[in-house]
């Protein structure tokens, strides 16, 4: 915890600090320090608060009357996302402070920000609180999730299964469909906004961050090369944003899944919008051939990547069902080797039993004799 990040930490519970991603620790020699759910702030055991300065955030630009700084979840030219605990829940929460927004575009960013809070599904984190810092930083604040986003996956573990991936996905669609029936997109998606919640006891699950909010987005008007990998074609090409240009950028998520990388690759956010407005990326299986993986699912995949909207699937709801086709074939594979299982477990009872009969009918031949 000497630089306030996460630390790579594998299933053998063993840490590893060889990887040198952004805002996953690199540090030659970790301290890890547990941070607990729920705790006052200083009570015994919980980490000490932050200084502000480990991360260039002057105090006066951040809410730190009632949310006490404990780690770094991610800095950029658009935002500061820091790890805190909320002095009056005692909760762990992440709070990020947006910069750059014209004073103008306040009240809408409080009245998209309302209507973010409002949204209530399990795969997507809870704003739990918002506001306008010193009437000029406007800042959301989330539910803390155990885990790690799908792009800290990808530096630690590289590629996951298939099954995985498409479980993956298919939490990823229950949100944005939730969402949409609010007149919602989330307008950002990328893999460092997919927390992987991988529970030993339970089916992988996933939580979904970072809402865009448009009004602050229309002000950004250069994205961010990071943000560029994962933009949608349409908002290359300066069409309207909808839930096919969602799709696209859903696309290029699984892309990464499946491939542990991103569609088109530059350090020039000017080149990757390029690429994304007039390029098709590299086929899936020409960069990871997979025997067991099904080749529809890449041809689903490569679908969403479709430069023209209307060579996409019809809807979020329809990718999802075309998604959902997946683990159900495996079940039924598996429901059908049960089956016969249990047909040759019947045939050999049938076999025994039939040997059994004609053992009987044999002895009680030679006794009658007798």
């Amino acid at each position: 915890m000497k630089c306030r990040k996460k630390i790579p930490v594998h299933a053998d519970g063993k840490t590893d600090a060889k990887f040198e991603r952004a805002f996953l620790c690199a540090c030659p020699s970790p301290e890890p320090a547990k941070i607990p759910a729920v705790a006052k702030p200083g009570e015994a055991g919980d980490v000490a608060e932050m200084d502000l300065s480990l991360c260039s955030i002057n105090p006066q630009d951040f809410p730190v009357e009632r949310y006490m700084p404990l780690g770094i979840l991610g800095q950029s030219a658009k935002a500061d996302t820091l790890l805190c605990r909320d002095k009056q829940s005692g909760r762990r929460v992440a709070v990020k402070c947006f910069k750059n927004v014209p004073v103008h575009m306040l009240p809408t960013f409080e009245q998209e920000a309302r209507k973010i809070s409002q949204l209530s599904h399990t795969n997507i984190a809870k704003v739990v609180d918002k506001g306008v810092l010193n009437g000029k930083i406007p800042y959301l604040v989330t539910e803390y999730k155990d885990g790690f986003s799908l792009d800290q996956y990808f530096a630690m573990e590289g590629v996951p299964s298939h099954d995985v991936a498409v479980k993956i996905l298919v939490g990823l669609l229950e949100a944005l469909v939730y969402s949409k029936k609010d007149s919602l997109l989330h307008r950002s998606l990328k893999p460092g906004n997919v927390i992987f919640l991988d529970d030993m006891n339970s089916e992988p699950s996933i939580v979904v961050t970072d809402y865009g909010i448009s009004a602050v987005k229309k002000e950004w008007k250069d994205a961010e090369a990071g943000d560029a990998h994962y933009m949608s074609g349409d908002e290359a090409r300066n069409m309207d944003y909808d839930e096919r240009s969602e799709m696209y950028s859903v696309g290029c998520v699984g892309y990464s899944l499946l491939t542990a990388r991103t569609p088109f690759d530059s350090d020039s956010a000017l080149s990757l919008k390029n690429k994304h407005a007039l390029e098709l990326p590299v086929r899936i299986s020409n960069i990871n051939f997979d025997r067991g993986r099904p080749g529809d699912l890449d041809e689903v995949i490569e679908r969403c990547l479709e430069k023209n909207p209307k060579d996409r699937f019809d809807s979020l709801e329809k990718l999802m069902e075309r998604l959902q086709v997946f683990p159900r074939r495996v079940q039924m594979r598996v429901a059908a080797a049960e089956a016969a299982r249990q047909k040759q477990k019947m045939i050999k009872l049938a076999a025994i039993a039939v040997v059994i009969f004609i053992l009987i009918a044999i002895v009680s031949m030679v006794l009658s004799k007798h």
